[in-house]
């Protein structure tokens, strides 16, 4: 089964304190440590200080953030495998 991107993904980042990205589904949470947003290409996760969202397009799926910026990591939206497993663990 492949992935299937429905629209284009960009990530920009400038000095590791502006962050631009395109793609933004939804914004799932949010706070001055930590960013979670779905994107077309998963979930990302970001990480850092001082995080503010600014400017948010919702029709242009787009989302700028500014502050301390640590670190990004994706992952998959949890699904059927993560429900599986943690039937295993039960």
């Amino acid at each position: 089964m492949t992935d299937k991107i429905l629209s284009s993904h960009i990530v920009t980042m400038e000095n590791r304190t502006s962050l631009k990205l395109t793609g933004v589904t939804q914004v799932v949470s949010y706070d001055e440590y930590k960013v979670v947003v779905k994107t077309d290409c998963g979930r990302l996760t970001v990480s850092g200080r001082n995080l503010v969202a600014g400017e948010m397009s919702t029709s242009g799926k787009t989302l700028q953030l500014t502050g301390e910026i640590d670190f990004l990591q994706y992952s998959k939206d949890k699904g059927k495998s993560e429900k599986g497993f943690s039937r295993l663990l039960k």
